[in-house]
Parts: C-alpha cells; sequence; structure tokens
C-alpha cells in the first residue's frame, strides 16, 4: 500500500464517517441500527438519516469502522462509504433495478385490472365458469412475477427485520402481498372463493412508485451535499510545476492556480490578480477580484489570471469541507415531535398486525366470507408508511432549499428553532455593514516611525488575520516584517514580537496601558503600540450593507425587541445606527458583555437570534438560541452558529423567518394528515367498508400525498415581508 492509499485508509477508519445504507426502509429500521451500534465500545454519536438512507458515526478507533461494517453485514445491512462517486454509482444501479421492478409491477397491475374489472361488472354469474377460472389463472401467472420479483425488497426486508427481533414497516407489507397471493392461489386451484391478485398487484405498484420517488429526492440530495467531492479537481500543481493529488497538499504549500482552474485549497493569494466565481458558496452570480492577501476558497473557479497562493491548512478545514460536513449533520435533526412519530410508528406495525389479525378472526367467527378481505384491507390501508415520511422528507427538502437564500444550515434545529423566536440581536461590524473597512487616516504618535513603518508593523500582525482591519491593512503594503509568536485575542487584539519587542494592535485598551484618546469619533479607530507605548492610530471606515435599513424595517415591525450589540465605541457607528431605527444601541460591548447582554435578554424571557460575523460573536452566538453567522471571516464562528448566511445578504432575512414558519407549518400537517388518515380510515376497514384494492390505494396516496405536500418547501421566499 502505497503513501496516498495508507493515508486515505486511515481516513477511512477513524474519525467522523459517513456510510451510505440503501437498505433502510423505514424509521424502524434507523431505530434499529442507532440501537445496535450504540452497543459498540469504539463508536459514538450513532446516526441513520432515514431520509437520505446514510449512516454518521464517530470511530474512535481504527478498528472500529470495520467493526461497524460487521455489524452491519450481521444484521443483513449492505453498506458503503459515502465518497460521491461511489454514491452515485449506487443510486444508478439501485435505479436502474427499481425502475425493472416497477415496470414489471406496472404492466402486471394493468392486466391483472383489465381481468378484475370485468369480474367486478359481469360478477359471477355474469360470465361462464370456464371464463372465470381461466382469467383466475392468467391473474395468478401474471401476479407471480411482481410478487415475488418486484417485491422482493420487501420480503427481504421484512425477513431481515424479523431476524433482528424488529417489526419495521416491511414486515406488513410484505405480510400483505404474499398472504393476498397465496390466498388467491389457493383459491383459484381449488376453484372456491375470492381472488385478490388485483389487490397484490396495486398494493406493490404503489408502494413501489413512493420509493421511486424518495429515491429521485434523495439523489438530488446527495448531488446537492456532496460539495467538497463533486466541486473540487483531483489534482493540484505545486509552484515547482510538480502536479500532485489534493489530498496530498498540506498547511503552507505554495501552489499556482491557472485561467480557468478550479481553486484546489484554501489559500491567500501571493502573487497575482484574477476575478474569482464563488456562486457555488455565496449565490452570487458577479465575480470577485482577487488580489494580493486576499483569501480564495476550494471549489471556487479562477477566471481570467493565475494566481500564486499558499495553502492555509489542512482539507479537514478548508471552508468546503465544514460546508459539507454541515450540511450533512443538519439533515439528521430530527425534531421532539418527529422522533415521538418515529417511536410511534414501530409500536404501531405491531398494534395493525394484531388488529388486521384479530379483525379477520371475528369476521370469520361471525361467518363472513369477506374475513380474509377485512383483515386484507386493514392490513393494508394501516400501514404508517406516511407516518415515518412525514418528518425526515421535509427537512431534507428544506436543508436543500434555504441555500436558494444564500442560508447553510449547519445545525438542524436552526429552521425549528428560528420559527419560535421573539427577540433578534445584531452585531454592527461586518453584520450589519459590509465589514469591508478602508484604511481613511493614519495618525503617528511616535515620529521615530514612518507612516511605511507603522503600516508594515500592522499589517504583519495582522498577516493571518481575515478580519476586516486585516485585509484592509494588506492593501496598504507588501513589505511585511518577521514576527514571531503572534497571538490573536478574540474581541480585543492581535501582538507579536520580533527582536525582543512586542506588537500590538487593536483596541487602546489592550494595546497599552497608558490613557490615550482616538483623535476623533468621526472613524473606527484601532491602535498600534511598541511594549504598550503608543505608535499610530489607524482609522476606519465601514458602509451599511446595501438594503439593510429595509430588512431592519422589518425586522422590528416582526418583533418586540431588536437590538445592537456591538463593539464599536466610535460616534460616527452610533450615529449610522440611530438612521437605522437603533435609539438605544449597546457600543463598546466585549465578547463577554455580549454573553452577559444575550442571557439578561433570555431571562427576560426571549427566545433569541443573534447574528454576527467575527470571532468576538461566537460566544455570543453559541449562549443565543439560535444564531446565523452573516458571511463569518472565521471557521469558529461557523462552527458556533446554527447557520451560515454565505452570501452575506441580509435581504433575505425576512424571507427566512417566512419559511422557517413553513417548515413547521408543513411538517404538522404532514403528521396531521398521516395520523388522522390512520385513525379515520382504519375503523372503515374493519368493519368491511373499504375493500384491499381502495386500502392499498389509499395508504400509496396517503404517503404520496406527505411526500408532495413536503416538496412545497422546494421553493422558497425570494423578497421579504408578507406571508409565505
Amino acid at each position: 500500500m502505497n503513501d496516498l492509499a495508507h493515508a486515505r485508509f486511515e481516513k477511512l477508519t477513524a474519525g467522523e464517517q459517513h456510510f451510505l445504507v440503501p437498505d433502510v426502509r423505514c424509521a424502524n429500521c434507523c431505530l434499529t441500527i442507532e440501537k445496535a451500534l450504540d452497543g459498540l465500545p469504539e463508536v459514538s454519536n450513532v446516526n441513520v438519516n432515514y431520509a437520505e438512507k446514510r449512516l454518521s458515526f464517530s470511530a474512535l478507533t481504527p478498528g472500529a469502522t470495520q467493526h461497524v461494517i460487521d455489524r452491519l453485514t450481521e444484521m443483513g445491512y449492505q453498506s458503503a462509504p459515502e465518497r460521491y462517486d461511489e454514491g452515485m454509482a449506487r443510486f444508478r444501479e439501485e435505479r436502474r433495478r427499481l425502475l425493472a421492478r416497477l415496470g414489471v409491477a406496472g404492466i402486471g397491475m394493468m392486466q391483472v385490472m383489465m381481468f378484475a374489472l370485468a369480474s367486478y361488472v359481469a360478477g359471477p354469474q355474469g360470465i361462464e365458469d370456464a371464463y372465470w377460472n381461466l382469467m383466475q389463472w392468467a391473474s395468478m401467472i401474471i401476479a407471480l412475477p411482481v410478487t415475488f420479483y418486484s417485491a422482493m425488497p420487501f420480503h427481504k426486508g421484512a425477513l431481515r427485520d424479523l431476524r433482528n427481533f424488529s417489526l419495521g414497516m416491511d414486515v406488513p407489507v410484505s405480510l400483505a402481498i404474499l398472504s393476498a397471493f397465496t390466498l388467491s392461489t389457493i383459491h383459484t386451484i381449488t376453484q372456491s372463493g375470492e381472488v385478490y391478485f388485483d389487490s397484490a398487484c396495486m398494493f406493490t405498484f404503489f408502494l413501489l412508485t413512493g420509493r421511486y420517488l424518495e429515491l429521485t429526492a434523495r439523489q438530488a440530495f446527495h448531488v446537492d451535499q456532496s460539495l467538497g467531492e463533486h466541486l473540487l479537481p483531483d489534482f493540484a500543481r505545486r509552484v515547482s510545476g510538480e502536479i500532485v493529488d489534493i489530498e496530498q497538499l498540506g498547511a503552507d504549500d505554495v501552489i499556482v492556480i491557472r485561467k480557468g482552474e478550479v481553486i484546489p485549497a484554501d489559500a491567500v493569494v501571493l502573487e497575482g490578480q484574477s476575478s474569482v466565481d464563488e456562486s457555488a458558496f455565496t449565490g452570487e452570480s458577479g465575480p470577485v477580484i482577487k488580489t494580493v492577501g486576499a483569501k480564495i476558497l476550494a471549489g471556487t473557479s479562477n477566471l481570467d489570471g493565475e494566481l500564486t497562493a499558499r495553502v492555509l491548512s489542512e482539507a479537514d478545514d478548508w471552508v468546503i469541507s465544514h460546508l459539507s460536513e454541515l450540511y450533512r449533520k443538519s439533515a439528521s435533526f430530527r425534531p421532539a415531535f418527529a422522533a415521538a412519530a418515529d417511536v410511534i410508528a414501530r409500536y404501531f406495525v405491531s398494534a395493525v398486525l394484531l388488529l388486521a389479525a384479530g379483525s379477520g378472526i371475528y369476521w370469520w367467527l361471525a361467518g363472513s366470507e369477506d374475513y380474509f378481505a377485512i383483515a386484507l384491507a386493514v392490513l393494508v390501508v394501516s400501514c404508517p408508511c406516511a407516518l415515518s415520511l412525514a418528518t425526515p422528507v421535509a427537512y431534507t427538502i428544506a436543508s436543500g432549499a434555504v441555500r436558494q437564500l444564500g442560508v447553510l444550515v449547519s445545525n438542524g434545529a436552526f429552521l425549528e428553532k428560528l420559527s419560535e423566536i421573539d427577540a433578534v440581536v445584531f452585531d454592527k461590524t461586518g453584520t450589519l455593514t459590509e465589514g469591508t473597512l478602508r484604511l481613511e487616516q493614519i495618525a503617528l504618535m511616535n515620529h521615530e516611525y514612518s507612516r511605511d513603518e507603522v503600516v508594515s508593523i500592522a499589517a504583519s500582525l495582522e498577516v493571518t488575520s481575515l478580519h476586516p482591519v486585516a485585509l484592509s491593512l494588506r492593501e496598504e503594503t507588501r513589505d511585511l516584517v518577521a514576527l514571531n509568536d503572534i497571538e490573536i485575542s478574540a474581541g480585543f487584539g492581535i501582538s507579536g514580537t520580533k527582536d525582543g519587542v512586542t506588537y500590538k494592535i487593536g483596541k487602546a485598551g489592550f494595546a497599552t496601558a497608558e490613557a490615550v484618546s482616538a483623535p476623533d469619533d468621526s472613524l473606527n479607530w484601532v491602535l498600534l503600540s511598541r511594549d504598550d507605548a503608543p505608535l499610530a492610530w489607524f482609522g476606519f471606515s465601514d458602509r451599511l450593507r446595501e438594503g439593510v435599513d429595509a430588512v431592519v424595517d422589518e425586522t422590528q415591525r416582526r418583533f418586540n425587541r431588536v437590538e445592537v450589540f456591538s463593539g464599536d465605541t466610535s460616534d460616527r457607528g452610533r450615529l449610522r445606527l440611530h438612521e437605522l431605527g437603533f435609539q438605544a444601541p449597546r457600543m463598546g460591548m466585549t465578547p463577554d458583555g455580549k454573553i452577559d447582554g444575550l442571557q439578561q435578554l433570555q431571562a427576560d424571557g426571549n427566545r433569541v437570534l443573534m447574528l454576527g460575523d467575527g470571532l468576538n460573536d461566537a460566544g455570543a452566538m453559541a449562549v443565543a438560541n439560535v444564531s446565523l453567522a452573516v458571511n463569518p471571516v472565521d471557521s469558529v464562528v461557523q462552527s458556533a452558529a446554527d447557520a451560515t448566511l454565505v452570501n452575506g445578504s441580509l435581504a433575505s432575512l425576512p424571507g427566512l423567518f417566512d419559511y422557517a414558519r413553513r417548515v413547521k407549518r408543513i411538517i404538522r400537517q404532514n403528521l396531521g394528515w398521516a395520523l388522522a388518515y390512520n385513525f379515520s380510515v382504519i375503523p372503515l376497514a374493519i368493519v368491511g367498508l373499504v375493500p384491499p384494492w381502495v386500502a392499498a390505494l389509499g395508504m400509496s396516496m396517503s404517503s404520496l400525498f406527505v411526500t408532495l405536500n413536503a416538496c412545497r418547501l422546494a421553493r422558497v421566499p425570494v423578497t421579504h415581508g408578507g406571508n409565505a
């Protein structure tokens, strides 16, 4: 095994793992697998997502992954690592097989229904016995491949569930199909009694149709969420000209990206200038100009120039890796009421079997010739497929749909919690404003240093930072100083040393112990110091984001408490917030102060949404009931937030509020419909008012209804205001 293969193997067998488990058929399968794997000491955080049939877990030892695979095999479940190419190949193969089974079931259903329709219309007295028996035999022969080929996935699933001492959704389905076919075959051979070949074929066809629609939705979601697999190139070009696999890239490698190539890693530009297409991340169609010092992201496209760049980190820390992982986790979320529905569905299967058997026995003892038809109808009509589909399909669609608003959900609870908030807190710089600060003025305080020298020192301190102050300073000079022991104090500033001298840049209280005041209040000022002695003030200006005034007005109309927590102390910043309608913005807040302020709002009974973009907001976002990172400049901020607004446009915020409420409403509609359907139709089936073929149609239509209702979430509101 070569080094690259060994590295891939090590990556596969330890840490966070994702596997496709195509044999998952219902919520009970998910619960069964989770329960079995939770018993393995080498794994933790086991989660099975029904909508995308994906298993996630944390492997605590290199051998844990193989133990998981072995345990799944023992339980009768196939599995495969969730790599994009392998996953798509499995989707294509599963789709091909499902279409073949669906085709056989469809043709069989149509032919058997033709014979059954003639029987229903004419009745047994209207057709000669010879023709009557001939149609029954023909129906049996046609139903044979439907029962034992098209319906085979249900039979295999039922057998697997029984082997695992579990009653999943496939058990009543398989039992219904086999019972209908077996009794009908006996009646055909003995030439006595009713036949139900039409019900068996129709039941199989409609169920397979539902699974095909489900597979199509999962395939679309797989394409959408596997960002790192289908956006990244296979190879990268080092500055030496060597072509390497991107998995061999490491931090501080220097790479060259030519015109038209996809950027292979998160990096900072060292030489060159080019337009870069970042639409896959931000949703914005316009390219972004990248110059020396700018950060470029893996998976974006270099449009018109050659760039030389230094890789910032290992692949696991690239933005695209974080986005893919957060996106995967978001779709695995199950709200409390949905988890309860899964448990109800699990036990409901047992109740269904007992209810069907009890109904059949009762009518048999009562002397009814339709005792089996009634039992079969109860078995079919009460299958809780719709109940298990109600939530996972909706959350799968919603997690992908909000990307149309530029929102990437990292915590599945985000949409549920967002629908319940009654207070909003904004950060100012980088959230309400663009965060692209422009250096307007330098005030020297030690005239032994020139303007160019203080700019060079300041830019060198900020060389690893992505804060707007850092980006603005690096645009001013390429003459950097080699500093050591660079340390970031979130919300306060940065320090570093050279030849025993300590330099600091940031808030005045951080940079120096002296009592110094900024030149004026017209700009945002930061102080540079040398061994705690002031060297120079740097004054920056910032602009409000486009359309932010309308967003703030709409947010204030919707919620009673809308506040600003800002670290800015300038009168200019306060004036801008007054112009937006914030009469009492809280200024000069430290990271701890923001946390305290949020906790006070919560103590007053508010459920708070926090919007921020910087490291000084990360603590507050972690404390908030729900949080949204606005085009964050650091992965720590992204990780602290429940969702990320990657395009930086607040214009989608009111629409997001509407959409969150809409998601919750549709999930409740689905659960309500599923429960109402089961509890209203089951009594009708028990008293014999629902024939088996109507039961098969009704059950399938119920599942189709919740799926189509969830598909309404694929469209999101693109303008703020109004109701979604």
